[in-house]
């Protein structure tokens, strides 16, 4: 990934649950998917850890197009070309709010599509529903060992 020369962003994870042990806490945690910090940058391949509907399910491969604010994901202020510029001149509002990932799959069927990859939870629950442990973290990871034809 250090080769691509395109806009970067950082993830770090929040974590959570009622788990006070901090080695009990970290060794459940290693078992997740989700890294505790992800670095993304357009052009990066990347494979979802989450099912997201019946066609982009966990292993799903695909490659990092752009990134948006996810209020701004399919509206007139999602203009902007893989560089990051806007195409036009329209001002995009200003938030705090994350940039996530917007991910281009190809399908079995050859076609592309287009998804953006949002924050997910995982967590482990006591059967009393009590939350243990969680980790919310963007739902995708790099696939540097996967050639994108």
């Amino acid at each position: 990934m250090a080769s691509l020369q395109a806009e970067e962003r950082q993830y770090a994870a929040t974590d959570g649950g009622s788990l006070k042990d901090p080695d009990q806490r970290e060794k459940i945690l290693s078992n997740f998917m989700a890294p505790k910090r992800l670095v993304l940058r357009v052009g990066a391949q990347v494979m979802l850890i989450k099912n997201m509907d019946e066609t982009l399910v966990n292993g799903s491969m695909g490659k990092v197009v752009r990134f948006v604010q996810p209020q701004f994901y399919r509206t007139e202020f999602d203009d902007a070309d893989p560089s990051g510029k806007p195409k036009s001149e329209k001002k995009k509002p200003t938030t705090n709010d994350m940039f996530c990932p917007v991910v281009e799959f190809v399908l079995p069927n050859r076609m592309t599509r287009q998804a953006l990859i949002e924050p997910e939870t995982w967590r482990v629950e006591l059967p009393d529903g009590e939350v243990q442990v969680s980790r919310i973290q963007v739902g995708a990871l790099h696939a540097f060992w996967m050639d994108w034809t």
